[in-house]
């Protein structure tokens, strides 16, 4: 007698004895296929609720790049990419929505490269108005007229500077919504004093350029000297108007003789007009530090650990080139507004600023410590990288240098109170 499915559960047998009836492979994959159908169920709803929220807490950032004319002279091959700054924007934005998507954020960003900034440019400006945060590229020659004028534009918006390490904007703009992410000249200078008295070479000749960040650049290099208890035993400008390329080999030593011995050379050259040729070059073949040699960085492309190796694939996959300090800094700033989200603070300017110089705000950057900002100056507290063309030396602190509160404050300056609303360290 052939029995049918409503056979059984008419004779009161049931489910239990028609799963009995089924082969274990056939009861698994028809539970695999229900389940299956209920996900897809669920999907259309959650993606509607997801851009629902996607929508409500937009937060718009724009990247603006003043560009600064590249002078003569210069080997091509020392000249930044274009996309510098914005390949790390860009990244960084990214990232931030693969974990924003779960929150109910989105982020979104737009890139301006431009000479000049004024009135006349009425995209930027509309972009500016709409932008709860902008990242600012300028050289030091313009930025504070720049930032000027974005000020008024948009007195409310979040200001993050990505790649000048001049310490007068730090000091002038305390009491502007403004955060830096590049390190500082006295942050950089610090580690390479610290790198000095660890390797005992403690009698310096320093040389500079005439770029305005030159001397911004040797001012630092002269405090931190003081700091750390280093003889600078002269202090040399350059004023060569010949072709490096044809006589460093001649010139340099005539450059670098003193009447006094030196055991390191500490060169400042902004604009890579002289410091690229003088290693081996010099009167006494002694190391070369600052602008080149053993440079400090506030990010290096050989830099692998804590994560850092991920990171570094993914932007040479993206963009046929490592990754520089200013597109680290540019991929900090977005992360930066990313982790203030997510601290379910307001999302506008004030509400992300507030957040950020919190004394609870940490930021989680591929350098094997939590980063935060200083409340006093708004810089971001980070290790140094000294690193040489071809290697990661090391990143500074140093060991052995202390301080009271965090090690990362031994580099730069820095106050151990204060608000924004305070004066700038010195």
């Amino acid at each position: 007698m052939a029995y049918t499915l409503s056979t059984y559960f008419n004779h009161g047998i049931g489910f239990v004895r028609y799963r009995e009836l089924l082969s274990k492979r056939s009861f698994y994959a028809t539970s695999f296929f229900v389940c299956f159908i209920l996900v897809l169920l669920q999907i259309p709803l959650s993606a509607s609720t997801l851009n629902a929220k996607t929508s409500h807490d937009a937060i718009s950032i724009t990247y603006i790049k003043i560009d600064e004319t590249t002078p003569a002279g210069v080997p091509s091959y020392l000249l930044s990419p274009d996309s510098t700054g914005t390949a790390g924007a860009k990244l960084a934005i990214d990232d931030a929505n693969i974990t924003g998507k779960f929150l109910g954020h989105h982020f979104a960003l737009t890139t301006h490269r431009i000479n000049t900034l004024t009135a006349a440019e009425t995209p930027i400006v509309k972009d500016i108005n709409r932008s709860a945060v902008v990242l600012l590229d300028a050289p030091t020659s313009n930025y504070m007229s720049v930032l000027s004028f974005l000020i008024d534009i948009a007195p409310d918006t979040l200001f993050i500077n990505v790649a000048n390490n001049n310490a007068n904007i730090r000091r002038q703009l305390c009491g502007v919504k403004q955060l830096h992410t590049t390190p500082s000249f006295q942050m950089k200078t610090d580690a390479l004093a610290q790198w000095f008295r660890t390797k005992r070479l403690n009698n310096i000749l320093a040389v500079y350029g005439s770029h305005e960040n030159d001397l911004a650049f040797l001012s630092a290099f002269e405090q931190s000297a003081r700091k750390f208890k280093l003889n600078i035993i002269e202090t040399k400008a350059w004023d060569g108007n010949f072709d490096l390329r044809r006589a460093a080999f001649a010139e340099i030593p005539v450059f670098t003789r003193t009447d006094r011995p030196y055991s390191a050379i500490f060169a400042a050259d902004f604009n890579n007009n002289f410091a690229y040729s003088l290693p081996f070059n010099t009167y006494h073949v002694v190391p070369i530090v600052g602008s080149a040699g053993l440079k400090p960085l506030g990010w290096h492309f050989t830099h692998e650990q804590w994560g850092a190796r991920q990171l570094q694939n993914r932007f040479v996959e993206t963009y046929r080139r490592p990754m520089n300090e200013i597109d680290f800094a540019a991929y900090a700033a977005v992360m930066t507004v990313s982790a203030a989200a997510q601290s379910h603070s307001p999302m506008t300017s004030e509400g992300l600023y507030n957040a950020i110089v919190n004394d609870d705000f940490s930021l989680a950057a591929y350098k094997g410590r939590p980063l935060s900002f200083r409340p006093a100056t708004g810089q971001l507290r980070q290790p140094i990288a000294l690193a040489h063309e071809d290697a990661l030396v090391i990143h500074a602190p140093l060991p052995g240098f202390l301080h009271q509160s965090n090690e990362l404050d031994t580099l730069g300056n820095t106050q151990s109170t204060g608000n924004r609303s305070s004066a700038c360290p010195p």
